[in-house]
């Protein structure tokens, strides 16, 4: 059974102008896409009221559900309703109960209701009233054809509070609704184009839709499943992905809070472990990302790469070196991250965990804008802290560097 068709229609000379960023569209696409709607197409129309009559009937004849958001206030800019009016020859009409909300509103904020806001009551003739229980402006819905339409305010808290409360218990009963089911795979320091090559191996099954979403060094692999997908085939399919991309994954869960600082967390509490880090190259945007968290015990960032070249200095300097800072903070692990330039846009990055008698160390060259490399170093020095942490957690064999001379603190 195929899901059903829906499209999203926002509304504005501010959206469409890019004075404010459409965040309802992207809300919206999120609850549809969660209820089990196929989310095929955006649509942003400014204050034109020929353009919205035209995208008006568009939708209702490619779709099977509609949602509007925005131009249902009292001014002249606002066409919602005589948009949907003339699209579907639907005459405007008073709703007086809608009408008496209005009043109500302004009675309990003690202010005289503006003659305008009356506009906001003619909806078109047939349409279903949806009741503003947090604002001025009535939403209204209307079935054309196999198409419902939903029109809601554009303003945000009203219009995700109207959704919840009318519409997605309407859409629920409406639609014989079936979500499907996504897995996200989180990876750090591999491009799209690198992925998508290494998935060529994972033979994937036909029903499986393979999508991407780029952030820059942390990139993720959504894999999304019919309905009706048996569990054991999805996880045959994710394990299967998770060996064709290897170590790049770092996680695995639809989360929004997924990220690498949370990795390495859980990583320290299983060793029950507290880190210490040195940064140079990435200029601070490595203890930007982990302040705060309860397992940093300190930092220190160094203006100069040229500072620890390698990491493999640490203990070294003076008594006031990193390793001092360090063990005072009685962290047991320290992380070194240095680097050296290689070329005008190109640097060398060092990595080096220090700690219970381990010593490990790793290279990497990244390249492009000073910005870009700043934040590439920082991603790829957690994920290196990341993997090492892995070997490290109790049952495993730690990886030792055959320098590391004594057991316990920090082996220089």
């Amino acid at each position: 059974m195929s899901s059903p068709i829906a499209e999203i229609l926002s509304q504005g000379d501010e959206v469409v102008g890019g004075e404010i960023v459409d965040t309802n569209a992207a809300w919206l696409a999120r609850r549809l896409t969660g209820l089990g709607f196929e989310l095929v197409r955006h649509t942003t129309v400014g204050d034109d009221l020929e353009a919205l009559t035209a995208a008006l009937g568009g939708i209702a004849k490619r779709a099977e559900l509609c949602l509007s958001s925005g131009g249902l206030g009292p001014t002249c800019d606002d066409l919602t309703a005589e948009a949907a009016s003339r699209a579907f020859d639907l005459p405007l009409a008073l709703d007086p109960v809608a009408l008496a909300g209005i009043e109500a509103h302004f009675a309990r904020l003690g202010r005289p209701m503006a003659a305008i806001n009356a506009k906001q009551a003619w909806l078109p003739r047939g349409a279903e009233r949806l009741d503003n229980l947090w604002g001025t402006a009535p939403g209204f819905a209307l079935t054309v054809g196999r198409c419902r339409l939903v029109f809601l305010p554009g303003v945000p808290g009203e219009m995700k509070a109207m959704f919840r409360h009318w519409v997605e218990p309407d859409l629920r009963r409406r639609f014989a609704l079936r979500p499907a089911r996504s897995v996200v795979l989180h990876t750090v320091g591999v491009g799209e184009a690198t992925l998508q090559e290494r998935l060529a191996g994972a033979a994937l099954p036909a029903a499986v839709r393979l999508g991407f979403r780029a952030l820059g060094t942390e990139n993720q692999v959504k894999l999304q499943f019919p309905a009706d997908f048996p569990d054991s085939e999805v996880e045959r399919a994710v394990l299967g992905a998770r060996r064709a991309l290897g170590q790049a994954v770092y996680a695995v869960g639809s989360g929004a809070d997924v990220n690498l600082e949370r990795v390495v967390g859980r990583r320290l509490a299983a060793l029950k472990a507290r880190l210490f880090i040195v940064e140079t190259v990435s200029g601070g945007a490595l203890v930007g990302r982990c302040a705060g968290r309860d397992w940093l015990a300190g930092a220190l960032v160094l203006p100069s790469p040229e500072g620890l070249p390698t990491g493999l200095e640490l203990g070294t300097h003076s008594a006031c070196s990193p390793l001092v800072a360090a063990e005072q903070s009685g962290a047991d692990y320290v992380l070194v991250q240095g680097g050296a330039a290689l070329g005008p846009n190109t640097v060398e990055g060092h990595f080096t965990l220090f700690g219970r008698g381990a010593r490990v160390h790793e290279t990497r060259v990244v390249g492009g804008e000073p910005s870009r490399r700043r934040h590439l170093i920082a991603a790829l020095t957690l994920d290196f802290l990341r993997r090492r942490l892995e070997a490290l957690v109790p049952g495993e064999r730690a990886p030792e560097d055959p320098q590391a001379s004594r057991p316990g603190g920090f082996t220089p």
